[in-house]
């Protein structure tokens, strides 16, 4: 029973939806009202004529009546993907056109399939700093051309290379431009073979796109070094040169382009050229003049970053920045600026033959390995691209990762649009995958906001009897009145406008007794309403819907219609802000909310214990929050962010998703598991507490001052050293004094008593011995004693 009452309860929203979707006076309103509703044309037709289909046949509309203007999608020209080869080029995507006959906010779909052709185009540019202490690395680059050749052919066979050097304005402060200097910036060098440079200069092309690695070796082997004065160099100002000289250097316009960079030195920018009055800002075209000079060099100020990145994302070229071990944390600050680019270590003398071969392999392989498919922007036509791969890391989003040479993948294209054009109007629009626009899909969009019946004159009746004895023309199953009549049947003339306005009064207990419900204006007895109000007796406001995210029904989520929000199929809620799929909630493993939560309106809501955008991240599990890889770099990136003189290298704070967060003096209470911290860069130790809502929601407290140990007082130390060791030595000498004290001591009690236990007489004596000689003085008379 339960059952019957919700299925019942589902039919009659249902129906009042389509009610309220399916609204207008004129079979132009009505089917744009939305792509469900259909018009009656019929004659003697009594009922409402703007209704569903169904809803019309089974009100007795003849079918062949019913203005329903059918939706199509037509593949104009399809041809396959295919690889570059001798008899035609490469062709990555597929459809190449394709034209849409479409309803308002109806959604077409279509399948676009892109593939990574073999044997692409390629287009190296070698840009190398020219100074003297570059010149082991140009000479590393001569050594290597042949090798590059190969490791480039393995990749694609139509590959093409230049070269060019660059070294700073030819102007003081930045170059020393006494007549000695100017001719030879290198006469006092240490080293003999040092000491004749070229003439200083800022950028230089050499060598035009060629394929001939013999022509590109003795180019580069023959480069002469430069010099200046100080230490930045003229950087921005050749790459922009060498990418906006396209004509100039040979750049293919259907190719990959890369522009890989060398140099030990950091760069000027805009700006500083008015050191040397040098006040024109740069103008971002190409200057090079026949002999591959760069002419404006002391005319126009250096180019700014963002200068830099407007040139580097309009041609598409994707730059690898090769620099010293000391240069690198200040290019990865540019590279994060500038569109296609990278930093790689620029490797010391003898390693580099290896290095730069896999640096051009890296990046190709990274060019190729992701594809991005965008789109232009036209008014009134709302694009989603969908990859729908399984070689796709994530579904469901223009991007795709992991892809190979060779390998197709496939993306969903909706197309709806939410505007009518102009008559006659075809809207364009251009599909096409990131850094290769010339690889691009055409979609024609024509927009069906008019009736058949409405643009067939062969089907209206001028002058109609129906029409009050002749006096419009009948038009889609209604009358068009002549001018100076009004009303359904142009039965009311100028002058017969306001005699009778009940029927502009709503009856009931909610009437207002107002005409037209104070929205419009009551015309041979019948309500035309304002804009933005719809009804019989205007008594709906189209325009008091809720707004999300500044748009009344989320804009083009749905529409409102007298008071209440009609939702696109794939949103809900009130205001249409809620997706009904789930995608936005699956993980990287395409897991929903990580299996421990569930989505509700887009967004996981995690069961207790687990954090994180898909509940990724469990707070009660073994390890501690504070070991949580991305909370640490969150913290760390907030107080990088208040404090830009902090630089981490290894921390890419743009691309990362972080919680709510917020600086604090102190941290209140510092008890508990989630007061972390942990140890920075520069030895300093940064504190920070995770906390969650009741909600689940996660929240970062860092502190803003960061706890510093004392630097170590080196001299107290020796002194302590010192007076510990020469202490340490007189108590090892004490201890030795007093041991053999005591020894001594002992040994002598014992003689002493040794001695007192004598008991022999002397003859008694065992050691005794007697005389053996006995010596007689002849002399000597006994009598005379």
């Amino acid at each position: 029973m339960a059952k019957t009452w919700l299925g019942l309860i589902i039919l009659v929203l249902f129906l009042a939806g389509e009610s309220l979707a399916c609204s207008g006076s004129t079979c132009r309103e009505c089917i744009s009202s939305d792509p469900s509703c259909s018009w009656c044309a019929q004659k003697d037709f009594g009922e409402q004529r703007c209704q569903t289909f169904s809803n019309l046949r089974e009100a007795g509309c003849d079918t062949s009546t019913i203005q329903s203007p059918a939706s199509s999608t037509t593949k104009k020209v399809d041809e396959a993907v295919r690889d570059s080869s001798a008899s035609g080029k490469p062709i990555q995507i597929q459809p190449q056109e394709v034209i849409i006959s479409t309803r308002l906010r109806k959604r077409e779909t279509f399948t676009m399939t892109f593939r990574a052709a073999d044997n692409y185009p390629v287009d190296l540019y070698f840009l190398f700093d020219n100074s003297l202490s570059m010149k082991k690395h140009i000479k590393s680059l001569a050594n290597l051309a042949s090798d590059i050749g190969r490791t480039i052919g393995d990749i694609s066979s139509n590959y093409r290379m230049a070269y060019g050097t660059f070294q700073d304005k030819v102007i003081l402060p930045f170059t020393d431009i006494s007549p000695t200097r100017l001719h030879n910036p290198c006469e006092l060098a240490r080293s003999e073979e040092n000491k004749y440079c070229l003439p200083p200069y800022e950028y230089k092309h050499l060598l035009d796109m060629t394929k001939d690695t013999d022509e590109f070796q003795m180019i580069v082997n023959n480069t002469k070094p430069t010099g200046n004065v100080d230490i930045p160099e003229g950087s921005i100002d050749a790459i922009l040169q060498a990418v906006a000289c396209t004509d100039r250097i040979g750049w293919r316009a259907s190719s990959r382009k890369m522009l890989i960079y060398a140099s030990n030195d950091r760069f000027h920018i805009a700006g500083d050229g008015k050191l040397a009055g040098i006040v024109f800002p740069n103008d971002m075209k190409c200057h090079l003049d026949a002999a591959g000079d760069y002419t404006m060099e002391l005319k126009q100020d250096y180019p700014s970053i963002g200068q830099l990145t407007e040139i580097v994302k309009q041609h598409e070229v994707h730059i690898i920045f090769t620099v010293t071990d000391d240069q690198r944390s200040l290019y990865r600050e540019l590279s994060r600026r500038v569109p296609h680019s990278t930093v790689e270590l620029l490797a010391d003398e003898g390693s580099g033959n290896k290095d730069i071969r896999e640096i051009i392999e890296k990046k190709y392989k990274e060019m190729i390995s992701e594809v991005v498919i965008l789109h232009t922007d036209v008014e009134g036509v709302d694009i989603k691209i969908k990859a729908k791969s399984s070689a796709c890391e994530r579904k469901d989003t223009n991007v795709c990762k992991g892809i190979e040479i060779g390998q197709s993948v496939d993306f969903d294209v909706e197309v709806t649009v939410t505007a009518c054009s102009d008559p006659g109007v075809t809207r364009v629009v251009k599909i096409y995958p990131g850094s290769l626009s010339n690889e691009e899909l055409t979609l024609k969009i024509n927009t069906q906001c008019e009736c058949e019946c409405a643009l067939d004159q062969s089907t209206w009746e001028k002058n109609s009897d129906l029409c009050n004895g002749g006096n419009g023309t009948l038009k889609c199953g209604q009358c068009e009145c002549n001018a100076g009549r009004f009303g359904q049947t142009c039965e009311c003339g100028a002058t017969e406008t306001g005699e009778d306005t009940s029927g502009c009064i709503e009856k009931g207990a909610n009437s207002t007794e107002t005409e037209c419900s104070g929205a419009g204006t009551c015309v041979c007895n019948v309500c035309q309403c304002d804009e933005g109000f719809s009804g019989t007796y205007c008594e709906c406001n189209d325009r008091s819907c809720g707004t999300f995210q500044r748009e009344l029904c989320g804009g083009v989520r749905g529409r409102c219609r007298c008071g209440q929000c009609v939702c696109e199929p794939e949103y809900s809620g009130p205001v249409c802000d809620c997706p009904t799929s789930n995608a936005t909630c699956l993980s990287q493993e395409s897991k929903l909310c990580s299996d421990h939560g569930t989505c509700e309106c887009g967004e996981c809501k995690c069961d207790e214990g687990y954090v994180g955008m898909f509940c990724e991240n469990c707070v009660l599990c073994g390890d501690s929050v504070c070991d949580i890889p991305n909370y640490r770099d969150c913290a760390e990136c907030l107080l990088i962010e208040s404090d830009p003189s902090r630089v981490s290298e290894d921390l890419d704070c743009i691309s990362l998703t972080c919680p709510e967060r917020q600086l604090v003096e102190k941290l209140e209470d510092t008890d508990g598991s989630g007061v972390c911290s942990i140890k920075l860069s520069d030895g300093c130790f940064l504190k920070f507490r995770i906390s969650t809502s009741d909600g689940n929601d996660v929240n970062i407290e860092v502190v803003k001052e960061t706890q510093c140990p004392e630097p170590l007082n080196v001299i107290p130390v020796v002194v302590g050293v010192i007076i510990g060791v020469v202490l340490l030595g007189l108590l090892i000498l004490l201890l030795w004094k007093v041991i053999t004290y005591f020894v001594d001591k002992r040994e002598y009690s014992k003689f002493q008593e040794d001695i007192s236990k004598g008991k022999w007489a002397q003859n008694d004596n065992p050691m005794y011995k007697g005389a053996t000689t006995t010596y007689r003085n002849p002399m000597l008379e006994t009598n005379d004693l």
